[in-house]
């Protein structure tokens, strides 16, 4: 996945890293400053996730970037985008395919933005695999986990799905770090109402050395 995102265009100091547990000592080993996560959780768990959101699947914000899923069992490369896209000051490499993505759909719909992704990415996902770490998705994976992904905007904390309409607005942080708002967002909307499913977190951070 990291050498997916470097593909991409983030700066190869930056990295993704599975994220062993959600006690405070597992969230003791994430590699600080955490700038993103994305959360995967069980397929058959995606529509009662969405009678959870009802209506309200997300609203366009002008200040977060989102896109919509086009293509089928793509959703953790757009979990990917969401991560990076919302950080890419911070991560990106002038001249990268995000960079130019971004300032050739700034003005698109997050439906156009979807169908132009799909088009210019496939070349990308050719021979990439991520050793020893949640694979990198693939725009065709057969994938039994639904990827979403965390950012932090304005101080306030969002989640991204390309299913949904639009960003969904998780409150405010306040005092609490990105991951610890993140982390408390996640239990409350998916691991309380299903305890015994099988969850996994990954989080964006500086790479860890060698």
């Amino acid at each position: 996945m990291s050498e997916y995102a470097v593909k991409l265009g983030i700066d190869s100091s930056w990295a993704f890293t599975d994220c062993w547990g959600l006690d405070p000592e597992a969230l003791k080993f994430v590699p600080q400053p955490c700038v993103a996560a994305i959360f995967l959780y069980p397929f058959t768990q995606l529509e009662a996730r969405k009678r959870a959101l009802g209506t309200h699947r997300g609203m366009a914000v002008s200040e977060v970037w989102h896109m919509q899923q086009t293509v089928g069992n793509s959703c953790g490369a757009v979990a990917i985008m969401h991560a990076v896209m919302n950080n890419l000051d911070r991560l990106g490499r002038s001249s990268s395919f995000l960079d130019e993505f971004r300032a050739t759909t700034q003005s698109a719909s997050a439906h156009d933005r979807g169908k132009g992704f799909a088009s210019a990415v496939r070349e990308i996902h050719s021979g990439i695999a991520a050793g020893g770490q949640t694979d990198a998705p693939t725009p065709t994976a057969d994938l039994d986990f639904h990827f979403v992904a965390l950012v932090q905007v304005n101080g306030r904390l969002y989640e991204l799905d390309g299913n949904n309409d639009g960003p969904v607005d998780c409150g405010a942080i306040g005092d609490a770090s990105f991951l610890g708002a993140a982390v408390r967002h996640i239990k409350r909307a998916y691991i309380e109402p299903f305890p015994e499913s099988h969850f996994s977190l990954i989080t964006l951070g500086p790479k860890k050395a060698e």
